[in-house]
């Protein structure tokens, strides 16, 4: 980033606000290998010609605290025939699911020597009861409290069979503890413009109210590192693409040069024969500005309340802003190879300088598509 362009930044960067703490989570990205088509127009705007989308992975993770350890989010049961028929017919409708495997027989199977299996999970937390984040909880022993956003409980359950509509399946929460967090209740306060809640209690781990995509939609916080402090935001549904969040006031498009040293990598050598322009020049000529994100979240039924989706798109985006703060999305391929994964944590993604490097890999999802446009039109 320019001079000029790093004042700006510091300028505009707002003020989050994160209470000190000395208190960190350990956080561990699980890619159960699932992949999930997604289809540009369901979630996001506008549509680029030649673009149809992409097979996302679905990223979970472990986070512990010391001895206590949560899961934040399940994926897809590999099974995904044997969720409610609701759901499956919108899968059938809608994606193409390949499954993989699943959270518990990844914790179960590690050799690592690490030793955090299944029955060690206090609880797993959906951040919305939506098929591709709740997983297979009757994988998880009874004595794994479930934890949700507001308004997930009553809108879910008594589930499937006793529900013929319903999202979720009544085994989801049989016999076991559905806790619904509370966003002005103990433990709770602000995070940047996030109303948050302090999951253990030491400030090591919050909960964020992230309305929009789905009632009680939660995204979080875990604080990675101590002293200077370091946190990995965990964005679940908030937006399907990071072409939603950037370009933005705050990190604005970098010069097509630096684009190009980039994103050249993620083109085949046919895509790069002439006329082809270089991948800066077409992003720059797409975008038209360096400081509007490349999309917004689409109008429709994935994003029931539009204003308030776009609302946590913006506080994101000042979190985004933030050195400090690495932004997880769970369906971004452009880091699919590029963070560590289980058994390893993430925690040291600042020294190693993954944030800077891969802040604009997602450009590869759709300037493929955007090259076969310009050919088209030379």
């Amino acid at each position: 980033m320019d001079t000029q362009n790093m004042a700006r930044q510091e300028l505009l960067t707002p003020d989050l606000s994160i209470p000190e703490s000395a208190c960190t989570v350990q956080v561990r990205v699980i890619d159960t290998n699932t992949l999930l088509h997604l289809n540009p127009k369901l979630f996001w705007h506008p549509e680029i010609p030649n673009f149809d989308g992409i097979h996302a992975p679905i990223y979970c993770f472990l986070i512990s605290n010391g001895t206590r350890h949560v899961i934040f989010d399940l994926g897809v049961r590999p099974d995904w025939q044997n969720y409610a028929p609701r759901v499956v017919s919108l899968v059938e409708a809608t994606t193409t699911v390949t499954p993989g495997t699943d959270v518990s027989s990844v914790l179960d199977a590690d050799t690592s020597g690490l030793g955090i299996r299944t029955a060690d999970i206090e609880a797993v937390i959906w951040s919305h009861n939506h098929f591709d984040h709740i997983g297979d909880m009757s994988r998880f022993p009874h004595s794994t409290d479930l934890v949700v956003g507001p308004g997930v409980r009553a809108a879910s359950w008594p589930g499937y069979p006793s529900d013929p509509n319903a999202l979720v399946l009544y085994a989801d929460a049989d016999g076991r503890a559905v806790i619904e967090i509370s966003f002005d209740g103990p433990n709770s306060l602000k995070i940047g413009r996030f109303d948050a809640f302090d999951y253990f209690g030491d400030g090591s781990f919050y909960l964020l109210d992230a309305p929009g995509h789905a009632p009680g939609h939660m995204c979080a916080l875990a604080r990675t590192e101590s002293g200077s402090s370091s946190f990995v935001f965990l964005g679940a549904d908030a937006c399907h693409n990071l072409g939603v969040l950037r370009p933005s006031d705050y990190i604005p498009l970098p010069s097509s040069t630096a684009l190009d040293d980039m994103l050249r990598v993620g083109l085949t050598a046919q895509e790069l024969q002439p006329p082809c322009p270089c991948p800066g020049d077409l992003l720059h000529e797409y975008l038209g500005s360096t400081t509007s994100p490349f999309f917004i979240v689409a109008r429709g039924p994935l994003f029931a309340d539009y204003d308030a989706a776009m609302d946590t798109v913006a506080k994101i985006q000042e979190l985004d802003a933030a050195d400090n703060v690495l932004v997880l999305m769970a369906h971004d391929l452009s880091l699919s190879d590029q963070i560590p994964l289980f058994p390893k944590t993430i925690n040291g993604w600042r020294a190693s300088g993954l944030k800077t490097g891969t802040r604009w890999l997602f450009c590869g999802d759709f300037l493929p598509a955007l090259v076969e446009n310009n050919k088209q039109q030379t």
